[in-house]
């Protein structure tokens, strides 16, 4: 992030990134510059063209202030696109790396991740930037902008808009009275993401910013600081910096058959449960979630079994984000009743609060959700209908079922593959098993297509995860592809969420368990390969709750967390908030929340559930009439 030759390090743990505008002001009535006139100005302000282009490499000492912690990067830049990192903060160490063509990053435990997608282009246009590309005569083969003047309180602008040959465009902001560069502006995905430079000082006849902020709008906790302490001009760099570093001998143990570990899970509320333990502790109910980008521990859990933490961070989930800190954990352990299973070690993690949100839902706590960087070490077979999760060695693997392979690509951590919707409105979408949903469709997907309107109206409900919750449309597609495999009428829901992963820019939206369960799914992250079996319920309709009413528990009280407008629990005149006693005469705290999904959602269509509810000190009596209304 050092003037026009560093504007980026290699902080994969900003988890969560929610979008937000930008202040401007077109009031002045100058005339605009041409795009070549306007790098010129910057050009010479900085020192000259010559200046720039005598800087064949760069090396960088740095100190880096984020998230409460302090630590030092590394950055080797080689013109015109090679680019490599490294990062320690905290209990964190971060490589990442790009030559050109190919592009790299290690996740916390030191996994070397080979980067396609959109992270492949966001990593070439980084190289691209921090070697100053657009200030080459031919705008380095990308293009530049003039979009007008702007102004804020500390100062007036010219805007750029530079666009690379790969990846997004961004805002430059030149500063009037200087010409040089003021800010950065990006997006990643649905997130503005802010660089301001300062503190310029001359270096081999060239004017650097030697600090810089970023900012991530709406999370103020993940501001990062970076001050340059020293840098070196055109020393060599050797070929292999640009490359992945060599694989660490793997921390990782197989308790009982090597390469194979075979887990029984639970499958409640449409998410799979494993036990686990942290630091040798005894087992608790852990989430498995391809949807998260590392490994998360409760708060309150991490407390209970003397986890301590450090730093600060916000993080994304479903609708927004949320704060929490880091921790080290010696040991993480997925094991069976009959010792199979494997053991990681020297796992760094996030520490949130989950229970906040997800405990009332789930009827009981969560010690954690077991995230990428565990997922990633294994081809991970799930098979929902037998209960069973696979974890293999990748270098043994080879598949041998007679389900469909489907490429992948990875979305910074999450699997992402092609739908297509009634036959013709085809997107990435995110495979998401810490979802209970069917497809959720993002926002701008939606109004790309206008989806909203050629949908049927459907119902509105209230969602949620991780960061809070946000209004979404339930109502049925035509159809639904996934590979070579289709079905009708699927149930869609279209996010109404306005920050968070399901606001997303780059992906069309996330598929939950309420399709996935449907298949016997074999992710292989290695080989970027999603293999998909049909399993039991592969032509089982898309439900929806047929009596509309949705129960959360909290401290043993069970009570009606949402009613669908219109739905039979509506028409029961029950109301959010009431308490539920008794279910079909049996009290509400006793059942499991299988047990009640079975009574009123899965209940056989013009069948009545009794409920007694207490509303201000009163009891009454009511009954259900289940019901199709989606």
């Amino acid at each position: 992030m050092i003037g026009n030759r560093f504007r980026g390090f290699a902080l994969a743990l900003l988890i969560g990134i929610p979008g937000a505008g930008v202040e401007r002001s077109f009031a002045q009535a100058d005339s605009l510059p041409g795009a070549q006139e306007a790098v010129d100005r910057h050009l010479a302000a900085i020192g000259g063209r010559a200046a720039v282009d005598s800087a064949r490499t760069t090396h960088l000492w740095v100190t880096l202030t984020a998230f409460g912690l302090t630590g030092n990067t590394e950055v080797w830049l080689e013109s015109p696109d090679k680019r490599a990192t490294d990062v320690t903060l905290g209990p964190f160490t971060l490589k990442d790396g790009c030559d050109g063509s190919r592009a790299w990053r290690t996740d916390p435990t030191g996994q070397v991740i080979i980067l396609d997608g959109h992270d492949l282009d966001e990593a070439k246009a980084s190289s691209w930037f921090e070697n100053d590309r657009w200030m080459a005569p031919d705008f380095g083969g990308g293009s530049v902008t003039v979009t007008g003047f702007e102004q804020d309180s500390r100062g007036k602008y010219l805007v750029l808009e530079v666009t690379p040959p790969a990846g997004r465009v961004r805002r430059v902001f030149l500063d009037r009275g200087t010409w040089l560069v003021d800010r950065y502006e990006s997006k990643r995905d649905q997130a503005t993401v802010t660089v301001r430079l300062s503190d310029y000082r001359v270096v081999a006849g060239r004017k650097l910013a030697f600090r810089s902020v970023q900012q991530i709008a709406g999370m103020p906790a993940n501001d990062a600081t970076v001050y340059v302490d020293s840098m070196r001009v055109n020393e060599p760099i050797p070929p292999e910096r640009w490359a992945p570093p060599a694989e660490k001998a793997s921390a990782l143990r197989y308790l009982k058959s090597p390469g194979v570990a075979r887990l029984p899970f639970e499958y409640s509320a449409r998410h799979v449960w494993l036990r686990a333990s942290v630091n040798g502790g005894a087992p608790a109910d852990f989430l498995y979630d391809t949807g998260a980008s590392l490994t998360v521990i409760d708060s309150a859990y991490a407390a209970a079994i003397g986890l301590a933490t450090e730093g600060r961070l916000q993080g994304e989930g479903a609708a927004a984000s949320g704060t929490g800190s880091f921790a080290r954990v010696a040991t993480l352990r997925v094991a069976s009743p009959d010792s199979d299973g494997v053991e990681l070690e020297k796992l760094k993690v996030a520490v949130l609060d989950l229970n906040a949100i997800l405990a009332p839902y789930f009827w009981r706590d969560v010690a954690g959700v077991i995230g990428f960087d565990f997922i990633v070490r294994f081809v991970n077979e799930i098979d929902y209908d037998a209960r069973t999760l696979v974890l293999r060695d990748p270098a043994a693997f080879q598949y041998q079922g007679p389900g469909a392979a489907i490429p992948m690509t990875l979305a910074g951590h999450v699997p992402v593959v092609k739908l297509t919707l009634d036959g013709e409105f085809d997107g990435d979408f995110r495979i998401d098993v810490g979802s209970g949903s069917t497809v959720d469709l993002h926002g701008p997907f939606v109004r790309r297509y206008g989806l909203d309107q050629l949908f049927r109206p459907g119902i509105e409900v209230v969602s949620g995860g991780f960061g809070g919750t946000f209004q979404s449309r339930v109502t049925r597609a035509r159809s639904l592809a996934i590979g070579p495999y289709s079905w009708d009428r699927p149930l869609v829901s279209l996010s109404g969420a306005e920050t968070g992963a399901f606001a997303s820019e780059d992906y069309a939206g996330n598929v939950g368990n309420q399709i996935l369960e449907r298949f016997k799914v074999t992710l292989d992250y290695e080989r970027r390969t999603l293999h998909l079996e049909p399993g039991a319920g592969f032509r089982k309709p898309d439900e929806f709750s047929r009596s509309g009413l949705q129960l959360a528990k909290v401290d043993g009280v069970v009570r009606a967390a949402q009613v669908v407008t219109g739905s039979p629990a509506a028409r029961a005149r029950i109301r959010p908030g009431d308490e539920v006693v008794e279910i079909a005469g049996r009290p509400a705290a006793g059942y499991t929340l299988e047990g009640v999904a079975a009574l009123l959602e899965h209940g056989k269509p013009g069948s009545k559930v009794k409920l007694v509810i207490a509303r201000d000190g009163k009891r009454m009596k009511v009954k259900i009439k289940l019901r199709e209304f989606v």
